[in-house]
């Protein structure tokens, strides 16, 4: 059976090295505390925009600093590139080992988010949630990862 849905292997190569310097950005704007900067402002259009106590708008073109979405797209992507990219010796095995490893990651990842609704707060939640978006592509990445190795390992 031969799967269409995942990129060729050089996109791994590639999302390694995007990974680096825009998990960097996106660490410096979670430790920096500052998702929004003053000196770089650009219009950019607003699906939903609500005013901190203020009124909310739908549609609407407002100021922004790009740099957090851009660090942010710039880390998913990257992800997606590592997470969904064929490995050199693809086979059923590894197929199986992707889809294990894909579901035990959801789950993890269910467990996490529960337990920040629950327990964390203000927002100290905001940016969990900002961490929490890419935790299911660690995860699945760590996970599919250590049991190659591990296979890889066992075949020698």
């Amino acid at each position: 059976m031969k799967s269409t849905y995942l990129l060729p292997h050089k996109f791994k190569r590639i999302g390694m090295w995007m990974f680096i310097p825009f998990c960097a950005m996106c660490l410096w704007c979670i430790i920096s505390g500052k998702l929004e900067f003053d000196y770089f402002q650009i219009p950019a259009l607003a699906v939903c925009f609500e005013e901190l106590l203020g009124e909310s708008s739908f549609f609407e073109v407002v100021k922004n600093d790009p740099i957090n979405e851009i660090a942010m797209l710039g880390l998913l992507v990257s992800l997606c590139f590592i997470a969904l990219s064929k490995e050199r010796d693809e086979d059923e095995m590894t197929e199986q080992i992707r889809m294990s490893s894909f579901v035990w990651s959801l789950w993890v990842t269910a467990a996490v988010l529960a337990f920040g609704i629950l327990f964390i707060y203000q927002f100290s939640f905001l940016y969990f949630c900002f961490s929490a978006i890419y935790f299911v592509f660690l995860l699945y990445i760590l996970k599919f990862n250590i049991t190659m190795r591990k296979l890889r390992r066992n075949e020698e």
